[in-house]
């Protein structure tokens, strides 16, 4: 049996599990399968070994979301074949042996074929060859040549051009919002694209990686740039989209992105969802989903408020300008309290600080809105109808929405 034939039984074994219950480690063991189908094709292929590996080194990278494997079932197969000095004629003859099955079964492979110098030139040119490499992770062949490939990315690309890069992604985001939407708000949200989904988490790790050098997922909690309770949150709501997603390509049988309609009562019955309080199965599904996307979405427009290109405003304020209200501070173009200390005394600086935001058109820091959640027992029904803090809540409702959401 050849190893395309052993790899599609493995991999209809796995989705077979998706129609009866979900594993949140699809994902993992998906790319596990296609990880050691590769890895065998390397060892058995007859033109890889009549190349020579230590004349020319050369390696296999996963790219994309394969490379950072997040493999649902019908996402497109990415690989790189890095040569260290120059492409060999047989080089043809390797791909063949080792990508052509696997379009024969109808998977949606696609691969380059590169020296690490045209990597590193391409890279620099075109930031989307620059952000599938960001992501790339060591299939097999010479390991040294993948280390090599990364470092040099980095000192080459990354460090020289940082600047550049966070601009070219916040801009390139701006424009797939516009085209796809806020998925937060859409009917039929586009999980990936869209406002709020996927690729606004691969957005941040990418400017992390450019900005920061953060290497995995885990370091904004490390290096303190979320905490605990922030990083669960996006680890959750990005553990739900990509079940959502998966479920998607199940259900249509095809790579699908867009929860159109003729999906979505099925995915909620298929999900368990049951009818609650007045509500439809598939309304408290799409509740939940929309949930998921906005505290994405939040986060999002947060990292990139603090960490992206620097926005020009209209009105320049410094730091410790007055804002008007007491206790409440401009830091860094952002809102914050002088002292959480002062909440205890005045909970109404918690509805307050919102409505600077919408007076002075500045959104809160994540110091603060971290600080707005530790409070939030003292959101009561007798907060909820003090004078003072309903006034406020009018004045955010009427006030002219800036790009941000108050």
């Amino acid at each position: 049996m050849d190893l395309s034939t052993i790899l599609m039984q493995k991999k209809k074994k796995l989705i077979s599990a998706v129609a009866k219950t979900y594993n949140n480690k699809f994902l993992q063991q998906h790319s596990a399968i296609l990880d050691e189908y590769f890895l065998e094709s390397f060892y058995s292929s007859l033109a890889g070994s009549a190349m020579g590996l230590d004349k020319n080194p050369y390696a296999i990278i996963a790219l994309g979301g394969y490379g950072r494997q997040e493999q649902c079932i019908h996402s497109d197969i990415d690989l790189l074949f890095l040569f260290k000095k120059n492409i060999p004629e047989k080089a043809e003859e390797l791909i063949q042996e080792i990508v052509y099955p696997l379009w024969d079964i109808k998977l949606d492979v696609g691969h380059a074929t590169r020296t690490l110098k045209e990597c590193i030139s391409l890279a620099g040119e075109e930031y989307e060859v620059l952000t599938s490499l960001m992501d790339a992770r060591f299939l097999c062949g010479i390991s040294q040549l993948y280390l090599e490939l990364r470092d040099q990315l980095r000192k080459k690309v990354i460090f020289r051009q940082s600047k550049k890069i966070i601009n070219w992604l916040v801009e390139t985001s701006l424009e797939r919002h516009h085209r796809f939407g806020d998925s937060t708000y859409l009917l039929q949200p586009n999980l990936k694209e869209g406002q709020g989904g996927l690729r606004d988490y691969h957005a941040m790790c990418w400017i992390a990686k450019a900005k920061f050098n953060l290497i995995e997922d885990k370091d904004f909690e490390c290096y303190g740039y979320l905490s605990h309770s922030e990083y669960e949150g996006i680890r959750n709501a990005l553990s739900f989209i990509w079940h959502i997603r998966n479920s998607l390509h199940f259900l249509s049988d095809r790579k699908c992105d867009q929860l159109y309609f003729e999906y979505q009562i099925q995915l909620a019955d298929n999900l368990n969802y049951k009818g609650k309080n007045g509500q439809q199965p598939v309304e408290r599904f799409l509740g939940e989903l929309h949930c998921h996307m906005e505290l994405l979405k939040q986060h999002y427009l947060m990292f990139i408020y603090e960490h992206g290109k620097t926005i020009k405003k209209k009105r320049c304020f410094k730091n410790g300008h007055n804002t008007k209200a007491n206790n409440i501070k401009i830091v860094g173009g952002r809102l914050d309290f002088l002292s959480s200390n002062h909440i205890v005394n005045s909970p109404d600086l918690l509805m307050t600080i919102f409505e600077q935001s919408a007076r002075l058109k500045l959104p809160l820091s994540s110091e603060a809105n971290r600080v707005v959640r530790e409070f939030l027992y003292l959101f009561t029904d007798d907060y909820a109808n003090w004078s003072p803090v309903v006034r406020s809540f009018e004045r955010i409702l009427v006030a002219p929405a800036p790009t941000f959401n108050i």
